[in-house]
């Protein structure tokens, strides 16, 4: 059980690209990355850490 429940809905495109590439190399997104959408910074913090 979480504290902060992830957000299913993605709206934002690079966001969209995150889960897309964790969908195709893992087989699936971490939670992590859903709930980091409640915070959009934080995830375009990842995904700039993870394409360079």
């Amino acid at each position: 059980m979480s504290l902060i429940d992830p957000i299913h809905t993605i709206e934002d495109a690079e966001t969209k690209e995150l889960v897309k590439f964790f969908n195709e190399t893992l087989g699936f997104c971490p939670n992590s990355v859903l709930t980091m959408q409640k915070n959009p910074a934080l995830a375009k913090a990842l995904l700039t850490s993870i394409w360079q």
